[in-house]
């Protein structure tokens, strides 16, 4: 009985150590649990069936910026759960579904969870949460543990990778030029967009893609050939330019450019229509080609200088510009003069931006050769100038000159000096008749008056190379009977006739002005030098011709005798004749009269 109680109590006092043991043991285990969920790095923390926060450590704290004090009792929604996420999701729906259905496990859909959360300042950041639901001994639900990881950055990560993605799909899809993805051993289009399709008639990418290969697009699949070498040697390919065909089998100019993805097996590359510059180069080929050709026949020198007057370039096969002209420059061709004019045109179309028109002359072979010469300016401080030789163009104006101041010399001699001479008649005449014939006498100074008027007249519409006032008056015959009125009325000791044969007709208004001048002068000499008593003045107007004939009974002279400084009026009849296109016959002898005869033909 003894040793049984003792027996009894000895095993009961082991138990009890053993319980002790196993109590201290729990508490050292639940230390170490405690130490390891303090010190995680995870965020770890206790919530109820009602959703008040029952335990968080050191890392959650931290992480949402609160106190124990501060969070604990509190529930969920009121500290670390916002209301609603910022994509709009609603968490406190969320949150109030997850514990009002609660019982004995959580929803499969609750285990894993990625949410919003709120820290205290405000801040909202990304958590991935484990939950797992903490039983009692009736296997209900009384906490709900959950373990959570800063995902923010991932978040943030994955969030500016869909805005990238976004964008560059926005930009593969409305780009205007193609895009593409194809099959790099036999062409198949893998991906394509919107302007892809249409540059080869398709109104979609997925009419293509999948279904089309990019061997059917070449003209000439030695094109492709040539493009696959470039890219199995290069890795990538640069503005290469082929020849593609449409669905409907048009054909348009393409350029682009792609590299090889070897990992994948495909090449990716964009492309663009340019048709249009194509043919913008080949008309501006065209036209530079007939340009040059354009040039290179103009005859005159043409060449390109530089702002400092260096030779660059001259057209080709131009023979009037030297090949060892090229790269000289002004002051080494010409003289330093004429060197310095020169660079100062040059300067100054630079400076204007305006072309130049300039004249100048240089001796050449012994003989002064003018030149007209146009500059232009070009690009890069360059000028173009062309120069043509004018040598003939001014010869011509000097003979123009010259022929114009003998003209007027004509005039002059027709209209001035016959005037004067007139009146002279007229003063001899009233010197002759002053004392006795006092009437005659004014009658005399009145026509003295009129010629000297006439004169005048003649003198000033000389001057501005008008037609002879006689002649604006009336006609030709018309013209000569006033001419031979008014000398007749001067030499009263000469007897004048005046005849006008055949049907009258009109003449050309140059060929009747100088007629009327050649009869006045004929007049004029006779008057003056001849001593005739008869003048006769004749008209005779035939079918094919025309002929005015001034003859008289003078003194006559030696048609090859007569000096030059004496027979201005000769040679003045002869111009004029020339110029008309008519024939001038001249007879005369000594003493035995002068004749002088004008035949115009009709044709």
């Amino acid at each position: 009985m003894r040793v049984s109680s003792l027996l009894e109590r000895l095993n009961g006092k082991s138990q009890i150590n053993e319980r002790i043991q196993t109590e201290a043991a729990l508490r050292q285990s639940e230390a170490n649990y405690r130490n390891l969920v303090q010190t995680a790095n995870s965020i770890i923390l206790c919530s109820d069936t009602q959703g008040r926060i029952r335990y968080m450590n050191d890392c959650g704290l931290e992480f949402f910026g609160y106190e124990k004090h501060q969070i604990l009792e509190r529930t969920l929604l009121e500290t670390i759960v916002p209301e609603t996420e910022t994509s709009g999701r609603d968490l406190k729906q969320f949150v109030h579904n997850l514990f009002e259905n609660v019982e004995s496990h959580l929803p499969e859909s609750y285990l894993q969870t990625e949410n919003e959360n709120l820290c205290r300042d405000g801040r909202r950041v990304w958590v991935a949460w484990s939950n797992q639901a903490i039983l009692d001994e009736q296997g209900q639900i009384v906490e709900i543990l959950s373990v959570g990881n800063d995902i923010t950055q991932l978040k943030q990560a994955e969030a500016a990778l869909q805005r990238s993605e976004a964008k560059f799909r926005n930009i593969f899809e409305n780009s205007q030029v193609g895009i593409f993805r194809t099959r790099f051993c036999d062409g198949l289009i893998l991906d394509a967009n919107q302007r892809f399709a249409n540059l080869f008639g398709f109104n979609s990418p997925e009419e293509v893609i999948g279904l089309k290969h990019s061997t059917d697009c070449y003209v000439n699949l030695s094109d492709r050939q040539q493009a696959v070498e470039l890219l199995k040697r290069d890795g990538e390919l640069q503005n290469f330019e082929v020849q593609l065909q449409k669905r409907d089998g048009t054909l348009f100019w393409g350029l682009y450019s792609s590299r090889l993805n070897a990992a994948d097996g495909c090449m990716e590359g964009v492309i663009a229509d340019i048709s249009d510059r194509v043919s913008a180069e080949e008309a501006l080929q065209a036209s530079e080609t007939k340009l040059r050709t354009l040039i290179a026949a103009i005859p005159d020198p043409l060449c390109v200088l530089t702002a400092q007057g260096q030779v660059i370039e001259r057209v080709e096969g131009n023979p009037s510009y030297r090949e060892d002209h090229i790269g000289k420059t002004l002051h080494q061709l010409f003289a330093k003069a004429q060197a310095d004019e020169f660079l100062n045109y040059i300067q100054q179309v630079l400076r204007t931006q305006q072309v130049l028109t300039v004249e100048y002359s240089q001796w050449m072979a012994g003989r002064e050769i003018w030149f007209s010469a146009r500059i232009a300016p070009i690009r890069h401080e360059q000028v173009i100038w062309l120069a043509r030789d004018i040598t003939l163009q001014k010869q011509a104006e000097a003979a123009s000159i010259l022929e114009e101041r003998n003209r007027m010399a004509r005039e002059i001699h027709d209209t001035l000096a016959q005037a004067f001479t007139g009146i002279l008649a007229q003063v001899g005449a009233a010197n002759q008749v002053l004392t006795d014939d006092l009437e005659a006498t004014g009658a005399h100074l009145d026509l003295i008056k009129e010629l000297a008027r006439t004169g005048l007249t003649e003198a000033r519409r000389s001057v501005i190379a008008l037609r002879p006032q006689l002649l604006e008056e009336g006609s030709l015959q018309s013209a000569l009977h006033r001419l031979v009125t008014q000398i007749r009325a001067a030499a009263t000791d000469t007897t004048l006739y005046y005849e006008i044969e055949g049907a009258v007709y009109s003449l050309p208004t140059e060929v009747e002005n100088n007629l009327l001048r050649i009869g006045q002068e004929a007049l004029t000499n006779a008057i003056r030098h001849a001593n005739a008593d008869e003048i006769r003045v004749e008209l005779v107007y035939d079918r094919d011709q025309f002929c005015l004939r001034v003859r008289d009974n003078g003194q006559g002279f030696g048609v090859g005798s007569v000096p030059s400084s004496n027979g201005f009026g000769l040679l003045g009849m002869s111009e004029r004749v020339e110029r008309i296109g008519a024939q001038l016959t001249i007879g005369s002898q000594p003493g035995r009269g002068t004749e002088i005869i004008v035949t115009v033909s009709r044709e």
